[in-house]
């Protein structure tokens, strides 16, 4: 509460502007009005309102393939929600607002969450050279990277339990409250994103799907959480430098925090976050008939530069070589190839209490994507496929979406997660495949 309460203080200070002499001037009457009236009787424009709201009412329901002998639900998502956008326009910036209540079935708790409340505008009022600049400040929703559901560069938070689960694809991007800058030069272009208080992914936890644990070589729910006392108490910064050379982006990337995901372990064994730095770039072009993209990472693990610190997770280096392109009218094909490399993987071998379970040396990860959409655009499919050869395992995404208009839109879909390990990343959650379906209105003002 006390980060929404900066968030709401600092937006109105941002858009606090007293009028000036011209605003309060009425605008002058010309020969064709007097008064309000003319020779075509009583007429006066209505200003339009600043102020405009929109939003949906979902409901959305999901259950497991099969049993999970961890949990003892079914149920992977019964979700009854509201979501609020508000946006109110000033003379030259905007505040704007996305929030959601909704019952959560699966834990039988309501839930709130405000994805937006932040002030958006550009940087005039600092002078000639503010003129160059954009800011977004407040709880916002934060992305780059050229990756579909792959990131390298993108250190901003996700919430994967709600894409495991079913839920829209704009839930899997999690909000965090931030000030965001962005400089517009001949020479590049410049993204700046400050997080003073560090912001998690929301990772599998044990309240929807059960996990691996080497500990007892099985998988488990226990619903942990991290100890307060473990939480970073830093700040996050991301920057982001890019620009167009000819028909090709490039961008480089850097990023200074901590692991989103409490994968490294205090002294007790306990959950924490461990920090991170990640430099990296990237580029995207076009490429024969369709649209082509590299990206790398370097996850610097700075609390164990050789490696040998088994509680913590080893340096990284992440590749990504990826091609779109329209195979046929309305059905357009793309593919992925993904590596992590981990380093120093012989002293992380050497010293992990369970090194037959942790990840090969280099693991490549291909996906592949079909999206066609249908009757004039009303009806669309997706298969998406996660396929690592390492590991031998997979996840599979299958949507169906029917929007006929601008009122409703309703979607079903297969979470399928397969292989024949227990230990690797999707194979241990093939007791977490699901089929969903959801509905939602949408409604505005």
């Amino acid at each position: 509460m006390k980060r929404l309460a900066f968030a709401v203080s600092l937006a109105l200070m941002m858009s606090a502007s007293p009028a000036t002499a011209q605003d309060a001037t009425p605008p002058p009457e010309d020969e064709w009005q007097t008064d309000g009236f003319d020779e075509w009787g009583d007429w006066e424009e209505e200003d339009a309102s600043p102020l405009t709201i929109a939003g949906f009412v979902e409901v959305a329901a999901g259950r497991r393939l099969q049993n999970a002998p961890a949990l003892s639900s079914d149920t992977t998502l019964a979700d009854v929600r509201v979501q609020l956008q508000a946006d109110y326009a000033l003379e030259t910036s905007q505040i704007s607002f996305r929030g959601d209540v909704w019952y959560d079935g699966v834990t039988d708790d309501v839930e709130t969450s405000v994805r937006e409340l932040s002030w958006q505008g550009n940087l005039a009022m600092l002078g000639d050279w503010g003129s160059h600049f954009d800011a977004k400040i407040g709880q916002q929703v934060l992305t780059w990277g050229t990756g579909d559901y792959v990131f390298l560069n993108d250190m901003f938070p996700k919430d994967y339990q709600s894409f495991f689960a079913g839920r829209d694809d704009e839930y899997l991007k999690a909000p965090s409250l931030s000030a965001k800058v962005s400089g517009y030069f001949d020479a590049v272009n410049v993204d700046v994103v400050v997080t003073p208080e560090f912001e998690p992914d929301n990772g599998i936890t044990g309240e929807f799907f059960s996990f691996f644990s080497p500990q007892v070589a099985m998988n488990i729910a226990p619903e942990f959480t991290v100890a307060q006392d473990n939480e970073p108490d830093g700040s996050e910064v991301a920057l982001r430098l890019y620009k167009t050379v000819g028909t090709t982006e490039y961008a480089l990337y850097g990023y200074r925090g901590y692991n989103k995901l409490p994968q490294a372990a205090d002294e007790l064994g306990r959950p924490t976050y461990s920090r991170l730095n990640v430099y990296g770039f990237s580029a995207v072009r076009p490429l024969g008939p369709g649209l082509g993209k590299f990206e790398y990472a370097y996850h610097d693990a700075v609390d164990d530069s050789h490696g040998d610190n088994p509680r913590i997770p080893n340096s990284q280096s992440r590749f990504l070589v990826g091609y779109e392109q329209e195979l046929v009218a309305n059905l357009t094909g793309s593919a992925q190839w993904y590596v992590e490399r981990t380093h120093d993987h012989d002293a992380l071998l050497a010293n992990s209490p369970w090194p037959v379970f942790e990840q090969e040396e280099t693991r490549h990860v291909i996906t592949t994507q079909l999206l066609y959409r249908a009757m004039r655009q009303t009806l669309t499919f997706q298969a998406f496929n996660f396929y690592s050869p390492t590991d031998e395992d997979g996840y599979l995404r299958l949507k169906a979406t029917y929007s006929p208009g601008d009122k409703w839109q309703a979607s079903a879909g297969v979470n399928g997660f397969y292989g024949s390990e227990n230990h690797t990343f999707y194979s241990q959650f093939r007791d977490a495949s699901n089929v969903y379906v959801s509905f939602r209105w949408f409604y505005q003002e």
